[in-house]
């Protein structure tokens, strides 16, 4: 296990990743990117994982199956945010109640990436 903290991104969308890598950097994380659920939780053994970003724009069946799967898995410490299009109630609803500790429009997400990668996620929960 790696002792520097890592940030897992579920992700399809590699045009945003250098802006979310960038962030982690400064705060002084690591970033590994998947693209499917078995991936996540994979990658989740490997590393010491404070924070994991779940992109709600990816094909629905893939995340709603790393949000069942990482409730079962992730540490106590481990702060789940799932982040995706405004317009979209019933998504952003369905991945708070599948376990996300927060749900941000994508807007929010973009604005406070700093922010939301330094605290660990808490500034998206607080």
């Amino acid at each position: 296990m790696t002792d520097k903290e890592t940030v897992l991104v579920l992700t399809s969308n590699l045009f945003f990743m250098p802006r979310i890598e960038a962030a982690a950097e400064a705060g002084g994380l690591e970033t590994v990117s998947v693209s499917t659920a078995a991936g996540l939780i994979e990658a989740q053994k490997g590393h010491t994982v404070p924070l994991v970003l779940v992109d709600l724009e990816m094909d629905q069946s893939v995340w709603v199956e790393a949000l069942e799967n990482l409730v079962k898995v992730r540490t106590e410490r481990t702060r789940v945010v799932s982040y995706g299009p405004h317009g979209d109630a019933d998504t952003l609803r369905k991945a708070r109640n599948l376990g996300s500790d927060a749900v941000l429009i994508k807007r929010d997400f973009s604005e406070g990436l700093q922010e939301l990668l330094a605290s660990r996620g808490a500034s998206a929960i607080n």
